[in-house]
């Protein structure tokens, strides 16, 4: 265990090392990684190892960190990392706390920009927000409510556009889209005509069994069904 955890340690500090180099000079002062450095702040809409993960980039980058947390998780890991907290709600489940977009916004908007600008929301600070992955990650309006928050452009959403989030929402869509672009896919049938009949002779004269039935929207394999042959399907 000894041996195992200075082994991490030293990875530790080789990881940040090459992020520095990545994004600042050898001999650059203060003030000039002050100007190279991305952003001001950085709010991680998350909780757990994610949110952990992300605090230590960001550290390494030299860039300070804002947790948000519900009441269950006040003395959380992530909490006790960043370098400011902020309760979310009060409820014990994440839509109640970690999936309030407009508290996150609000928090953004009213506290964040205006005490990295010294109190003007008018100044050219720089508020980013990382969801992490689940929660506000997939969710399209939440990228665009990011973007559309605030004219000056302080805040950024860390993530793919929303036209992306939205249309890799939909497994069908999404396949479509690859199709277009020439991207080798899977064979399977994806259209809008949802007949029984009509899918069975898609699976059976098109594609060929076995076939794996899957939603066109969702996550975590959920409703998946494996038909090995005609007869199951």
């Amino acid at each position: 265990m000894f041996v195992s955890s200075i082994l991490r340690r030293q990875q530790q500090q080789q990881n940040r090392r090459l992020l520095q180099k990545c994004f600042f000079s050898n001999n650059s002062k203060t003030m000039n990684r002050q100007k190279l450095r991305l952003f001001d702040k950085v709010l991680i809409a998350n909780r757990g190892e994610i949110a952990c993960r992300i605090i230590r980039t960001c550290q390494a980058l030299e860039i300070p960190t804002v947790a948000v947390y519900s009441e269950a998780d006040v003395g959380s890991l992530h909490v006790q990392m960043a370098d400011e907290s902020y309760l979310i709600g009060t409820g014990p489940s994440a839509s109640d706390s970690y999936l309030l977009q407009d508290d996150i916004l609000d928090l953004c908007l009213s506290r964040l920009c205006q005490s990295s600008s010294g109190g003007s929301s008018s100044s050219n600070s720089r508020i980013a927000i990382h969801p992490g992955y689940g929660f506000l990650s997939e969710n399209a309006d939440f990228a665009q409510a990011v973007q559309a928050s605030d004219d000056n452009g302080s805040i950024t959403f860390i993530g793919p556009p929303p036209k992306a989030i939205e249309v890799m929402g939909s497994k069908s869509l999404s396949k479509q889209l690859m199709q277009d672009a020439g991207v080798p896919t899977t064979p399977g049938y994806h259209g809008t005509n949802q007949d029984s009949q009509y899918l069975f002779e898609q699976a059976r004269d098109v594609v060929g069994f076995p076939v794996l039935i899957k939603a066109v929207s969702g996550g975590g394999g959920k409703g998946m069904r494996l038909v090995w042959k005609e007869g199951d399907f």
